[in-house]
């Protein structure tokens, strides 16, 4: 197994990576390339050296570094760079100093102007560059003896080669920059899409909830008025509308505390009843007519639940169901358990269709999928795992706590 990279490793490839790494590395190369050159001139001995070429002197080896230390700068200031190592070299030929490797310098600047600049500017001082060594050359050709006609071929060949390579390297970033800009433009596309989702859903979770307290409020109002009409000839009867009062008064500032903070719109809308756990059987008849059968199995003590958690607790059983009708594939089973104790209800889920698995996250005909279902379970408090099931198909579990806020 390759071993992970430490924290040194990390931090230096951190600073190769930024701007302080790329001026680190670009220097490296010109310094680099202008220790080669200078180190070949001991080849050059008074008793080889031909009588046509200038003795290596002081001159020389300027010219050398005039050719590779601005190299450094290339990516910053390419043509600039490109102008000095080509009239460095120029000199340098014009001097007839032996043939030496200052020509490399010129590729490597070649290749920064191919690189670093827009196209059109590029094309233009390549042209200017190329077309500059070519006609040098050619003079070399025409007055030198002993520069061969095929030298034109290779510094045009050497020199294209060079620039078309740093206009490919260009393209490539191109590229790259704007796949990595339509990445990011679709995570955050994705991210404002599951706002959007957690957002909608939230506010269905509020009107829903905003009619269970609505119901509260009013049957508070009802039964107040019932006792101050029969607190004096029935006090006995205004008691129980009063312990009817405070019931509902419970009911609905726990209510309340679930819709706190959550966003309502003022668009008025047609109100239907609220479903609850009391239409499950209703709902396992419509599915399993629809062609899913469930199989429903309901454990302890079956009794009311606070309005909001029998609402919520509809919901997530109608929309876990639906997607396994959907998208489970035909002959697809499903399993429903209502498990009733004392400080929660457990609600389970099982299917063994073949598609859920990747479709219960996208919205639904009654939410968002798993969003709308982690909206409900976190307002009330309570825990939802979902995930595919050991030997196909999905499963869905929820605890909602009675005794919650």
């Amino acid at each position: 197994m390759r071993p992970e990279p430490g924290p040194d490793t990390i931090v230096a490839m951190h600073i190769l990576e930024g701007p302080r790494g790329r001026y680190l590395i670009d220097g490296a190369v010109a310094a680099g390339l202008a220790v080669l050159v200078l180190s070949g001139l001991n080849a050059y001995s008074g008793t080889t050296l031909d009588e046509s070429y200038r003795r290596p002197d002081a001159w020389l080896i300027i010219l050398i570094l005039l050719a590779a230390l601005p190299l450094a700068l290339r990516r910053r200031y390419p043509t600039t760079v490109m102008a000095t190592v080509q009239i460095a070299w120029m000199i340098e030929v014009a001097l007839a100093y032996p043939d030496t490797m200052s020509m490399f310098g010129l590729g490597v600047a070649l290749h920064a102007v191919g690189s670093n600049l827009p196209p059109q500017r590029s094309r233009v001082v390549a042209f200017v560059s190329i077309g500059t060594a070519l006609a040098w050359t050619g003079l070399g050709v025409l007055i030198q003896s002993d520069v061969a006609p095929d030298s034109l071929l290779t510094m045009g060949a050497f020199s294209l080669f060079a620039w078309l390579l740093g206009r490919e390297v260009s393209l490539r970033q191109l590229r790259t920059q704007d796949l990595e800009r339509r990445a990011s433009a679709a995570e955050r596309d994705r991210e404002e899409r599951a706002r959007e989702a957690v957002t909608e859903e939230r506010i269905r979770i509020a009107r829903e909830l905003h009619d269970v307290v609505a119901h509260d409020m009013t049957v508070m109002t009802v039964q107040a008025a019932a006792a101050r009409r029969t607190l004096h000839r029935d006090p006995a009867k205004a008691e129980i509308a009063l312990e009817a009062v405070e019931q509902a008064g419970h009911e609905a500032l726990t209510e309340m505390r679930r819709l706190l903070g959550m966003l309502r719109t003022s668009l008025p809308e047609a109100r239907t009843p609220q479903p609850g756990l009391v239409r499950i059987t209703q709902l396992v008849t419509q599915l399993e007519e629809a062609g899913l059968p469930v199989e429903l199995a309901i454990e302890g003590d079956a009794r009311p639940l606070p309005p909001g958690i029998d609402l919520n607790a509809f919901r997530i059983i109608q929309e876990s169901l639906t997607n396994a009708l959907k998208h489970g594939g035909p002959d697809t089973r499903a399993s429903l358990r209502l498990i009733y104790q004392p400080d929660r209800i457990t609600i389970e889920i099982n299917d063994d269709g073949r598609g859920a698995a990747e479709e219960l996250a996208t919205p639904g005909e009654y939410g968002h999928g798993l969003v709308g279902m982690r909206e409900r379970v976190s307002l009330l408090g309570g825990n939802l795992t979902a995930g595919p099931r050991r030997g196909g198909g999905y499963r869905v579990r929820a605890e909602l706590p009675l005794g919650a806020l």
